[in-house]
């Protein structure tokens, strides 16, 4: 699973904010007698769903005044098509995921309601150890503009995986920077392997070795650094390790969990979210450690997954059964609960040292690298007019790999692209 949206529904979502659509609501009428309902839209599916829906349950049952209605949409792709509809007809739900990428389009044309007078003020607002308790990184992901905008639920970071089989027969040593992946490659390559193994497209990647060298890619007040040197940098040593056969992106399979699960590839780098996705035949060891540094030895790379949102139109008493409802996700048994069963990392600190999480960690030892990325992960910039920067960032990877465009002329035209959607959306 993956936060951002498809190159083709980021192009729709794009195009329906444009006509301004505004006021969006939902309806949510019930007599006094019956607990306010709080509409609730995911993409949650299959065992995630069921789990998820568990948690709904206790929520509902802890409580008489709210009742939290939630419908899978079954895909992101799907929930956003929904989300675009109902902004529409202004029937939005009262919460929905969304990863926090779409939050400034969304507050652009006046879709959100920021969480901040509830979690900040009031009688059930959050203390200042309940607060301090969320991942810090995790919170400021759905922070736009001073406002938290996205609260955490879904959290994923950046891994590596290792074939610990394969580094036993060829005697490798874990990989620290990029330059050990490098120096693996010749010898490797001469026994029908590659290094590391990648998704299909090296935008999130790219985005962490760029965080590593000093910068984010679109900084938080605005600024492109898609052709700056260390960006540069970035782009041509995944390009060169991928021409000289060190590296291998995925085709159509699209995630480099399939070479990595064949064995074609000793390292791979991606979502812990994927790692209930390795298919590991027999005989086959495998765990998971600390991405490879670019710069530095600087720890730094991308989350993933998505936030809760609040949508305009839900009433007063529907905002306060929402913000009961993320509060009650928060706390450290549902938080645990929540990670054990959807495979996504822990969303506070108490929540990972929980016994049953730890328990689970014991289990399941995987899944600590994930975990112990929590601290030092980061989330993408938010700014309106993501979608359309999304769009030309993944045309522009795409052009390097399946075109030979040089990294710099790819992203010498982003950078200009970039520039011009940050300066109409600056406002």
């Amino acid at each position: 699973m993956t936060k951002r949206m498809s190159r083709v529904l980021a192009l729709a979502f794009g195009a329906l904010l444009t006509v301004g659509l505004v006021g969006c609501g939902n309806s949510g009428s019930q007599s006094k007698s019956e607990p306010v309902k709080i509409t609730y839209w995911h993409r949650m599916t299959g065992a995630w769903n069921k789990a998820q829906q568990k948690t709904i349950d206790a929520f509902n049952k802890s409580q008489s005044k709210y009742k939290v209605v939630a419908t899978s949409q079954g895909s992101y792709d799907a929930l956003q098509q929904k989300l675009m509809a109902a902004a529409k007809s202004k029937t939005l739900p009262v919460m929905a995921q969304a990863p926090t990428t779409n939050i400034g389009d969304y507050v652009k044309n006046d879709f959100l309601i920021p969480w901040d007078s509830q979690m900040l003020h009031g009688s059930n607002k959050l203390s200042a150890a309940q607060l301090s308790d969320i991942y810090p990184s995790f919170l400021k992901a759905g922070e736009y503009k001073g406002k938290y905008y996205g609260l955490p639920y879904s959290e994923s970071t950046q891994v590596l995986f290792y074939n610990e089989t394969l580094m036993k027969k060829y005697n490798l040593a874990m990989p620290k920077t990029w330059d050990d992946i490098e120096k693996m490659g010749p010898a490797l390559k001469k026994e029908g392997l590659a290094t590391l193994a990648m998704d299909q497209s090296y935008d999130v990647q790219l985005e962490g070795m760029a965080m590593q060298a000093g910068h984010k890619l679109i900084t938080a007040d605005g600024k492109a650094n898609l052709n700056a040197p260390t960006t540069l940098a970035a782009v041509d040593k995944i390009l060169s390790l991928r021409k000289a056969g060190y590296v291998k992106t995925a085709g159509t399979d699209y995630y480099f969990t399939v070479a990595f699960s064949q064995q074609k590839a000793v390292f791979g780098i991606g979502s812990s979210s994927s790692i209930g996705s390795v298919q590991a035949p027999k005989g086959m060891q495998w765990g998971t450690a600390t991405v490879p540094s670019f710069a530095n030895d600087s720890v730094a790379e991308p989350l993933n997954g998505n936030d809760n949102v609040l949508f305009k139109g839900a009433s007063k008493a529907q905002q306060q059964g929402a913000w009961a409802f993320q509060k009650f996700l928060l706390k450290k048994q549902n938080a645990a609960y929540w990670a054990k069963k959807s495979g996504y990392v822990p969303i506070t600190k108490s929540a990972t040292q929980s016994a049953t999480y730890q328990d689970y960690l014991k289990a399941n030892p995987t899944f600590k690298a994930a975990v112990d990325a929590s601290d030092t992960a980061f989330a993408s910039t938010v700014f309106a007019g993501y979608g359309d920067y999304r769009n030309d960032l993944m045309d522009t990877v795409d052009s390097t790999i399946s075109k030979g465009t040089s990294g710099k002329d790819a992203f010498d035209a982003l950078q200009k692209k970039t520039e011009a959607i940050l300066k109409e959306n600056q406002n």
